[in-house]
């Protein structure tokens, strides 16, 4: 086990960014603001049920951009939690193999459907290119909808013990719109009306569903893994901060062990004091987390990516052979 320091954990949290992250589109570097109401304002002109694109992109890129990146990264772990899900996981070897590119994967499409919207020419496509993936395997619709859950039942309990403010209702309820919209464009079928009925529908399908199994182990493991060597000089603190941060069932469903309550404590009083300090503070008031080097780098891509093959390399190569076969690539 790793010393875990301070500066350490603080080394893997991309506040302030530095060198290009911080620059938008050529406009001046990052600086560090007083933080004011401008965007609750913004957000309170808008309508959950109608605009909720919007308010999300407000979340994402100005009141909780960080927040939200962290919160989806660790839910991907608590779906591993679930064996019909890893299962299927570890049956690609996506994570085993090529766990960055899969990481990669998942953050791009995400991005390309919540930045152009799903209306949009850009985001329909995404959302056929992702059905068309998930077409070749066989997912069940409750486990669709244990994935789709995580999206807005973790980032709002992230953000709610973590973040320097929690969600107010107008804002869960365009997190969850989104987010439910998105489902129905999957096909997911009996989603949940409300935020209220998704937490207690998970509940349900967690006390039934959740539990070891050695499959939830190897695909953590190698998302863990990826991670750590992503996170470069810092990697050694990544699977201790990790284990640290994720809820007692999770951690013993995924077969992992709780690091000892020093690096625990250690975790924590870090992030207390980021939440104290954006209480007051923010480099987000004019810039645009979207448009950071940082949100945009993909260490699998460095020169950019193709929109529509994005994903495990061998679905889409059979996507593409399909398409040139019907005259439609």
């Amino acid at each position: 086990m790793p010393r875990l320091r301070t500066t350490d954990l603080l080394s893997l949290l991309p506040w302030p960014p530095r060198g290009a992250a911080a620059v938008e589109h050529g406009s001046p570097r990052w600086s560090v603001e007083r933080r004011d109401d401008r965007w609750e304002r913004a957000i309170d002109a808008l309508d959950p049920a109608r605009d909720y694109r919007e308010i999300v992109a407000i979340l994402s890129n100005h009141l909780f951009p960080i927040d939200i990146l962290i919160a989806t990264e660790l839910a991907q772990l608590r779906t591993f939690t679930i064996p019909t899900i890893s299962r299927q996981l570890r049956r690609t070897g996506e994570y085993e193999r090529r766990g960055a590119k899969r990481l990669d994967d998942t953050k791009a499409i995400l991005a390309e459907i919540l930045a152009t919207g799903m209306d949009s020419p850009e985001g329909a496509a995404m959302v056929a290119h992702l059905n068309a993936i998930h077409g070749h395997y066989r997912i069940t619709n409750d486990d669709y909808l244990y994935t789709l859950s995580v999206f807005t039942v973790d980032v709002d309990a992230w953000i709610r013990r973590w973040g320097w403010r929690p969600l107010r209702p107008t804002e869960r309820r365009a997190l969850y719109n989104i987010y439910r919209e998105f489902g129905v464009r999957m096909g997911i079928r009996e989603i949940p009306s409300t935020f209220a009925a998704m937490v207690a529908w998970r509940e349900a399908y967690e006390a039934r569903a959740r539990r070891y199994d050695p499959d939830n182990e190897v695909v953590a493991r190698a998302l863990i893994d990826a991670l750590t060597a992503l996170a470069g000089p810092a990697g050694p603190v990544v699977s201790p901060m990790i284990r640290a941060l994720l809820s007692e069932p999770c951690v013993t469903a995924l077969g992992l062990r709780r690091p000892p309550r020093p690096v625990t404590a250690t975790v924590e009083r870090v992030l207390a004091v980021r939440r104290r300090l954006l209480r007051h503070l923010t480099i987000w008031n004019q810039m645009r987390f979207w448009d950071t080097a940082f949100f945009n780098h993909y260490p699998t891509y460095p020169t950019g990516y193709e929109r529509l093959r994005l994903g495990p390399a061998k679905i889409v190569a059979e996507l593409e052979r399909r398409a040139a076969a019907n005259g439609t690539a």
